[in-house]
């Protein structure tokens, strides 16, 4: 049995730098977060008042939540309370019957560890409305879960993107979700221009043009991010 011996090393060499982290995470800009936010923030410090509008937060600025959802998950956050002698006083009824239904079929509760493609039931509820929706049946067994869709935007991203000649076609102006994360996977940003003048609607020729320039410097385009309707904000 041999003794492992380790090279010398200054302190430095130890220490997480900005030197020393990835050339992708340099590149990475992520605009909602930076020099804006950055100088409202110095502004509120100072007693000032400060709209943010740097990200979609409708309750940020006042709107109500919907109460269902909140109720529903209240009731399984705390499942005592589907026990306590008043809960119809606290909760309505539609409220309770669906906590009652989603304590039998999610195993363990909202503390317990499902699916990594979410829990089966809830794929299946999510597939009935979707085939209610579009009349077109779903399988929830190619539904995936995610925590919000910007997970879901950086896991899609990630199986794409394989090296720096990889590209992603998305729409311009867009929320940097996509080109930071795009940056961070050492991919290719291929931006199209939105139509302002139809309000910001998917002009065919400026995505065919976008998509002609990128093929022509090399670049192998793997995906087509849109939005639909094309919201700028």
């Amino acid at each position: 049995m041999s003794n492992l011996t380790l090279p010398d090393r200054n302190i430095e060499d130890k220490v997480l730098s900005y030197d020393k982290i990835s050339e992708c995470v340099k590149r990475t800009q992520y605009a909602v977060r930076g020099e804006i936010y950055l100088a409202a923030s110095e502004r509120i410090k100072q007693g000032k008042k400060v709209i943010f509008t740097n990200v979609g937060n409708p309750h940020g600025l006042g709107q109500k939540p919907l109460t269902f959802p909140r109720q529903v998950m209240s009731l399984m956050m705390a499942p005592f309370l589907l026990e306590h002698p008043k809960v119809d006083q606290m909760f309505p009824p539609d409220a309770i019957a669906r906590a009652k239904n989603y304590m039998n079929e999610v195993k363990g509760g909202l503390g317990a560890y499902s699916d990594s493609s979410g829990n089966p039931y809830i794929r299946g509820e999510v597939a009935r409305f979707i085939e209610s929706r579009d009349g077109y049946p779903s399988n929830p067994n190619h539904i995936f879960l995610t925590n919000g869709a910007s997970e879901a935007v950086r896991n899609v991203l990630r199986c794409l993107i394989r090296g720096e000649y990889d590209g992603v076609m998305v729409p311009v102006p867009q929320y940097p979700l996509y080109s930071a994360s795009i940056a961070l996977f050492n991919g290719c940003f291929v931006g199209y221009e939105l139509d302002e003048k139809t309000g910001w609607a998917l002009d065919v020729n400026k995505l065919q043009t976008a998509l002609n320039t990128a093929l022509a410097k090399g670049t192998c385009v793997r995906g087509l991010g849109f939005i639909n309707p094309g919201n700028t904000t």
